[in-house]
């Protein structure tokens, strides 16, 4: 089997030759053994200071070569893939301030946290909320925005399962959305459910939508990412009532949308969101990724695997803590679990996390090998 075939047999809750795998993020730590220093686009400092420096194309082209160079190396079967910052894009460069911290042309203070290698913005500037900045007449993307797209598509498109965000058109390189907080977006909810649900469904339902959507089929991907954090390690932000209520028919016409053009509709969403589950499988999403700790994704698999494809397996900070030896037993004993009858694809849960120790991430695949094969055989090289 292809990787693609791979994924797309998993998905259809059927059993591939052995279980997929694949990664939603990761970084340096199992990168640059393999690239060398050729990860400016992975690291946060690193790929914000090209940008500052004029580096684009620099940025642009480690990310086409090294991302399927990772891809095979790793023998991913899945790989994210992004719009990325076009060659006539202005990029803000901010003026420092000192102690590791900046201030950009709007008055965002933006700070650098070593620990995760990020940039955040820390307090807002002057900037209008999101909702009075007037859409671009034109979201069509530009041929360099899709440049690491068509790039990895043209290598890997007819053996792996590609799949990426809708595809507008002008994103920016931006170092978080300062207008509205995920804090003030929740008790925006709460504060009035119907009017929550009314924008971001009219938002679903605009032609703009359609056409982000129908990029990624035209693109030549095999699935529609979507990306929304429900909650925390102790639960999901709001009650399982105002989720059905505010957010799960948002969800339900992502997923339509999705098939409507013959995408398969991934979800990645963080925290603790088993109260929601049996609500985000009735809306129809495919796959769900970034399978906590906190919620036990062999019970999961048990309950929900005829009718979701679940992605994870591999605690997160066991690859930054973990020995190899345990590491390998962990691995093959979620693969044991969660194999029968497909709809499970393996990796790590949430992301490849900052920390993470390369040979415990070896030793993770390495459990592939063990235990990933379906009907007993040899697992594949």
């Amino acid at each position: 089997m292809t990787p693609k075939e791979r994924m797309l047999t998993a998905i259809a809750h059927a059993e591939p030759d052995r279980v997929p795998v694949g990664e939603w993020q990761f970084g340096p730590e199992i990168a640059t053994p393999v690239l060398g220093d050729e990860c400016t686009w992975l690291g946060g400092m690193s790929r914000a200071k090209a940008l500052w420096e004029g580096r684009r194309d620099q940025v642009i082209n480690e990310w086409k070569t090294g991302l399927v160079r990772l891809a095979e190396h790793y023998q991913w079967d899945a790989v994210l893939l992004h719009a990325v910052i076009g060659s006539d894009t202005a990029v803000d460069v901010p003026e420092p301030t000192g102690g590791g911290t900046w201030k950009t042309a709007t008055g965002d203070v933006i700070t650098y946290s070593e620990e995760t290698d990020r940039l955040f913005v820390t307090e807002k500037g002057n900037a209008p909320p999101t909702a009075d900045i007037p859409a671009p007449v034109d979201d069509t993307p530009t041929a360099s925005e899709l440049e690491l797209i068509r790039h990895v598509v043209s290598v890997l498109g007819d053996t792996h399962f590609l799949f990426s965000a809708a595809l507008r058109g002008h994103p920016q390189f931006r170092y978080s959305n300062a207008a509205v907080s995920e804090v003030e977006q929740w008790v925006s909810l709460y504060q009035d459910p119907d009017a929550f649900l009314e924008a971001r469904m009219r938002h679903v339902r605009t032609p703009e939508a359609d056409r982000a959507v129908q990029r990624v089929k035209l693109e030549g991907l095999d699935g529609v990412a979507y990306g929304w954090d429900f909650g925390c390690t102790t639960g999901p932000f709001m009650s399982p009532e105002m989720f059905r209520r505010g957010v799960q028919p948002v969800l339900a016409a992502w997923a339509d949308l999705a098939h409507r053009h013959g995408l398969v509709m991934l979800l990645h969403a963080c925290g603790n969101n088993q109260p929601l589950m049996d609500m985000i499988v009735e809306a129809g999403v495919d796959v769900y990724q970034s399978i906590q700790t906190e919620m036990d994704i062999v019970e999961m698999k048990t309950r929900y695997g005829q009718n979701i494809t679940l992605w994870g397996g591999m605690p997160a900070g066991d690859l930054v803590l973990g020995k190899p030896d345990a590491i390998r037993r962990e691995g093959a004993r979620y693969l044991q679990a969660c194999k029968p009858g497909g709809g499970y694809i393996y990796g790590t849960t949430h992301s490849v996390m900052p920390g993470a120790q390369l040979e415990n991430y070896r030793a993770m695949l390495a459990a592939l090998q063990d235990a990933g094969r379906y009907g007993g055989r040899a697992a594949c090289p």
